[in-house]
């Protein structure tokens, strides 16, 4: 059976009110996203940060999504910058294994992407995950590469495949709102299944159909019912986490929305999931007055 959990970035994890909203609400696991890459004594610091918060007592960090090793060298080119990267990761894991995550998220790609310079960073990205992904299972746990959108590599199936068949220590983190070419919000159920025996985590958000929006559940055109039908034949125990934009409030002061208000709305978030089929039902059964 799945469980749920919530993507926080480190810029909210470092606020003591956000802590302090996780800890009172419903969510017991997060995933910990970076997005610039931190020194390991500022990686340190953080955890020593999260460790000493008593609000943190009972919050399992389930997942740490890795920065983007640094965008100006993501691209894998040559082998140097695959050493430099896989030394990177391999430093991040071992520092971020004080946290004990059961998984660990790669982004195996930027963009934009050229045709002509596919097959080679597919080649060169794999010796990155594979080298990698020995270190993850070393430290109990999973690396997950992250299927994503556009010209990105890693954004069909196939190329999700081509990056971690035959690498068993990788796994599969399948962001349902990535699918942007045509049909994909449609297929996603498809492609879950196609994906199941590798899928270990799973970013959840809802979108258009045309690009990631990151909305939440409901609101998009994903076909949730399908959906959650889908992971519930998953073997094992897949990781769902919610990595939703946060809302701001559409008026002339411009403010943000409180932590509290963020969680009690995955919160809803997840009772929609649980309740979908039946509350689709509904909805398309309505009679507006």
């Amino acid at each position: 059976m799945y469980q749920y959990a919530v993507s926080v970035h480190v810029s909210q994890i470092q606020c003591p009110e956000w802590r302090e909203a996780l800890g009172r609400s419903k969510f017991k696991r997060i995933e910990l996203s970076y997005s610039d890459s931190p020194t390991m004594d500022e990686l340190s610091n953080l955890i020593a940060a999260i460790q000493s918060d008593n609000n943190m007592n009972g919050i399992e960090i389930a997942s740490v999504h890795f920065p983007f090793f640094p965008f100006g060298k993501f691209q894998y080119k040559d082998l140097q910058i695959c050493r430099e990267a896989i030394d990177f990761l391999k430093s991040f894991m071992k520092t971020a294994a004080q946290l004990h995550p059961k998984h660990f998220t790669f982004h195996p790609s930027i963009e934009p992407i050229a045709p002509e310079d596919r097959t080679l960073l597919i080649t060169n990205t794999r010796k990155v995950i594979e080298e990698s992904a020995e270190t993850a299972a070393e430290l109990g746990a999973s690396f997950n590469v992250e299927l994503l959108p556009r010209t990105c590599i890693g954004n069909t199936p196939e190329e999700i495949l081509a990056l971690t068949d035959g690498i068993p220590e990788a796994g599969i983190c399948f962001d349902v709102n990535h699918l942007t070419f045509e049909n994909g919000a449609a297929r996603v159920p498809e492609f879950i299944d196609q994906l199941r025996n590798r899928i270990r985590t799973f970013h959840l958000s809802d979108y258009d159909s045309i690009d990631e929006s990151h909305w939440l559940p409901g609101i998009g055109l994903l076909n949730w019912p399908q959906v959650m039908d889908a992971i519930r034949r998953i073997p094992g125990t897949p990781l769902l986490i919610f990595e939703t934009a946060i809302i701001k409030p559409n008026g002339i002061t411009k403010r943000d929305i409180t932590p509290e208000h963020h969680f009690h709305m995955l919160e809803r978030a997840a009772f929609y999931l649980e309740n979908c089929r039946e509350l689709d039902l509904r909805a398309n059964e309505l009679t507006l007055p």
